[in-house]
């Protein structure tokens, strides 16, 4: 609506910034995620060595944390109180059934099968934990708070994804919010360090869209529940942390293309039995945006309304 000098109003309590980020959240959203953890992270890439010790610790920690610091803050910005509540509380949605805990068990062996055949067909180390298991237990739980997996998560899985699954299938939604996802990490794979060559990097990205549509399955298949998303990324980083980088990169390289290859094809058998609609029997799990909101959320993506099935 128009005053009478033509300025455009936003509505009463709503604030320029507000209206900004309701009509463009996933655009806030990218910009804010990549701009802050880039800036925090190029450095890294650029000047390597120069920026060793306490500095790229927390250089690393805070960049990790930035997606989820981002949705928090935008939604609370654009939508209030109440749908920041309603955004958080989906950490706290457990009773998912017995069943989803047990996925959390396929990343460690998937970790620990790849080593496995390795070492049978061509030599060379076998699966073993890496750390004393106290050491192991504490080092899971920094990967969950502070550490990536929740830092991440109510980002690109509670905030992200469910707005882009309001205008596209769960698939096409897995696989940009994947994209997305995987080049957001490439400064971590420009540094030159010894557990991000970045020659490995095509296999990280085929991997991280192969994961992206699994995370969906479980999103859209346990109602939203964020804390089990939190909990299967932690999971997934862990047994790489603690049992495959510590055999060296000249042993670990092979059997992380396999896992890459192992992911991809759980992910189609994911799309083929449960359907690239919902990759669920229930329905996905959408953002209750405005209609301004999910015109704009659309054309960015370059398709008006429809919805792909």
């Amino acid at each position: 609506m128009l005053t009478s000098t033509g300025a455009k109003q936003t509505g009463p309590g709503r604030t320029g910034l507000s209206e900004f980020v309701r009509r463009h959240p996933l655009a806030a959203f990218l910009v804010l995620t990549y701009g802050l953890s880039w800036a925090l992270w190029m450095p890294l890439a650029i000047f390597r060595d120069a920026t060793s010790g306490p500095f790229t610790s927390i250089a690393l920690l805070i960049g990790s944390n930035v997606p989820s610091a981002v949705a928090i803050v935008l939604t609370a910005v654009a939508l209030g109180k109440g749908a920041t509540r309603k955004l958080l509380r989906r950490l706290l949605i457990w009773r998912v059934g017995w069943r989803w805990y047990l996925v959390l068990l396929a990343p460690t062996a998937l970790v620990i099968g790849t080593i496995s055949l390795v070492a049978v067909t061509r030599g060379g180390p076998t699966a073993a934990l890496a750390v004393p298991l106290l050491s192991a237990i504490i080092t899971v739980a920094f990967m969950t708070f502070p550490g990536s997996a929740l830092g991440e998560e109510i980002g690109w899985r509670g905030y992200a994804l469910p707005r882009v699954q309001s205008t596209r299938t769960a698939l096409t939604a897995s696989l940009v919010v994947g994209t997305l996802h995987g080049l957001w990490h490439l400064p971590l794979w420009l540094r030159g360090d010894a557990d991000h060559q970045l020659s490995v990097y095509p296999a990280f990205l085929i991997q991280t869209l192969a994961l992206a549509v699994i995370y969906t399955w479980l999103y859209n298949s346990t109602k939203g529940s964020l804390l089990l998303v939190v909990l299967f990324h932690t999971a997934t980083n862990a047994p790489l942390t603690l049992v495959l980088l510590p055999l060296g990169i000249e042993n670990w390289i092979l059997p992380f293309w396999l896992m890459a290859g192992f992911t991809v094809v759980a992910a189609l058998v994911v799309v083929a039995v449960f359907g690239r609609t919902n990759l669920s029997r229930r329905s996905r799990q959408t953002q209750p945006s405005t209609p301004t909101e999910r015109t704009a959320d659309a054309v960015a993506l370059g398709h008006g309304h429809s919805v792909d099935a």
